[in-house]
């Protein structure tokens, strides 16, 4: 058994109830809320914008090399908040040390958008990393990964490849090298993205325009932007061509980008309970009604991702403006970052919404209203192309030179350093487009190589299923040299092994309910719990009512 450092039951205040004289500063909690038993006035309710419990540094926070566990109930509410956030946190994203547990969702990365939603994600740091990545293969013929999804603890790719006989793939990985070819149904260039909603998994296809990489011409001219749902027998179920009825006829020469036809389905997303898709070369953003139906729900302007921030939808434009929709029909122009023509990437960083740019390469943080603060120019690139939070730091990917890259700060300033360059093939143009994190590592898929790449920075266990709604008791164990996320009681993902004298994770920041490195909870808690120590299986089952443990 640990020693309990920290107990908040959330019980109509944000008061400590172990030994500890620690210090705790409420802001916009709503107490009083009924919790896991359904007892009044036992849970507190975060609002995903502004809300959070901090504890101010104390002698008993210092973690150091020690074991440790944190438990809490959680009720993230799946329905009505795609994206759930940070349940507690003890990191300093200046010395990239500390701890935090979180629920993870990483959107709007590149077209691909969603590559994981609201996965529950356990991880400490010492400024430690591996410093090579693992090459996890070529799927197929593949000269791009143009989406890296993670589905029910599965690690999905869709590939582009540019023989006039060949055709863009799904993929799922085999780990090591080897991956498992699920297909195209319609035979096109490219498979654009993948996304599970209601359960199912939904898969859209395109036509790539290969001059924009300097590709050359396109070569297999099926023309793609067709919707389907996969079944678990690998069936593929047609859903519609969203925007068909609206494209150009598709024997109508439109130049080598094919702008104003119906042939590119890209970044689907999930939000508000419906699902959405960018049909690439037209405008708009198309909402699915179910079975082959589909409606634009605009704005009037291409868009190349979609991205989910303090509960709204946002559009990343093809011109500069970033839009962002509530619902109804009505769109608000947030504004252009400065210079940008082109916005692919996005990621939420500490409960701030940032974008990347074409062609300066900058990286902008909203700033409300129309205003964007710029950081400036990764390195000497062009292009900001995937971005990702992983284990506390955001990550890049970049164009001409398929470099990744992570943010460091100090204060308020914001530099990138380059990490990896991951793609060396001899050409004009290489880009680093996709990324996804499974399993603990930052995996990273090129352009033209078209290979994945795996990295590991600290360590992580991840639990790569999306959250469910409802309450749920979550422990996070630091046991030895591995860490532990239980689940209702049920052990669901430890991460890799380490030495735990690599990790010393003491810092003077203070320790956060409902905040943390990549954005503000969204749902409800109750009986939040830090101990020095790892807890042993059976105390975890009595803990969450599970006697079994």
């Amino acid at each position: 058994m640990g020693d309990l450092i920290g107990h908040w039951p959330l019980a109509g205040n944000a008061g400590n109830r172990a030994a500890a004289d620690l210090q705790s500063s409420p802001a916009d909690i709503e107490f009083g809320h009924a919790g896991p038993d359904g007892k009044p006035d036992t849970a507190a309710a975060f609002n995903g914008r502004s809300s959070c419990i901090e504890i101010a540094d104390h002698p008993a926070l210092d973690l150091g090399q020690d074991d440790f566990a944190i438990t809490a109930w959680v009720n993230s509410d799946a329905d009505r908040h795609d994206v759930a956030g940070s349940i507690l946190s003890k990191y300093d994203p200046e010395l990239r040390r500390g701890m935090h547990l979180y629920i993870a969702t990483n959107d709007g990365v590149t077209s691909a958008a969603l590559a994981n939603a609201r996965q529950l994600s356990f991880g400490i740091d010492d400024a430690r990393a591996d410093q090579t990545w693992a090459d996890c293969g070529r799927p197929g013929n593949a000269v791009k990964i143009d989406t890296l999804s993670v589905v029910n603890e599965e690690l999905y790719a869709g590939t582009l490849e540019i023989g006039a006989d060949e055709c863009g793939h799904l993929w799922r990985y085999a780990g090591g090298q080897d991956w498992v070819d699920l297909g195209n149904p319609v035979g096109c260039n490219a498979v654009r993205c993948l996304v599970e909603f209601n359960g199912d998994l939904y898969c859209a296809t395109g036509r790539y325009a290969l001059a924009g990489s300097c590709l050359g011409e396109i070569l297999n001219t099926t023309p793609g932007g067709q919707v389907f749902r996969l079944t678990a027998e690998g069936e593929w179920i047609y859903c519609g061509h969203p925007g068909e009825a609206v494209g150009l006829p598709d024997d109508m020469d439109t130049g080598e980008y094919n702008f104003g036809k119906a042939d590119d389905a890209t970044s689907l997303q999930v939000w508000n309970g419906s699902l959405y898709v960018v049909s690439n070369h037209i405008k708009g953003v198309w909402r699915y009604d179910g079975g082959t139906e589909w409606t634009c729900v605009g704005p009037d302007s291409r868009v190349l991702s979609l991205t989910v921030y303090r509960g709204a939808l946002y559009a990343l434009g093809n011109g500069g403006p970033i839009y962002r929709f509530d619902g109804g029909n009505e769109w608000t122009d947030c504004g252009t970052p400065e210079g940008s023509t082109q916005n692919y990437g996005a990621a939420t960083v500490r409960g701030e919404l940032y974008v990347g740019t074409w062609p300066g390469a900058e990286v902008f943080r909203y700033a409300g209203d129309n205003n964007w603060q710029g950081f400036g120019r990764v390195g000497y690139e062009m292009e900001v192309m995937a971005m990702t939070m992983y284990n506390g730091k955001l990550y890049v990917g970049s164009l001409p030179m398929a470099h990744a890259w992570r943010m460091e700060e100090t204060g308020d300033d914001r530099q990138f350093d380059v990490i990896a360059n991951l793609d060396e093939t001899p050409v004009k143009l290489r880009r680093l487009w996709s990324m996804a994190i499974h399993d603990g590592r930052l995996y990273a898929g090129t352009l033209p190589g078209g290979r994945v790449f795996a990295f590991e920075a600290g360590k992580m266990a991840t639990w790569d299923r999306r959250f469910p709604g409802g309450w749920h008791h979550l422990a996070a164990v630091k046991r030895g040299g591995s860490l532990e996320l239980y689940v209702d009681g049920v052990l669901q993902a430890s991460s890799t092994p380490f030495l735990p004298g690599d990790f010393t994770l003491g810092n003077t920041c203070p320790l956060s309910i409902g905040f943390g490195a990549d954005t503000y909870f969204s749902g409800m808690m109750s009986d939040v719990r830090l101990y020095r120590g790892a807890l042993d299986h059976g105390v975890i089952g009595e803990l969450c009512g599970n006697g079994e443990g």
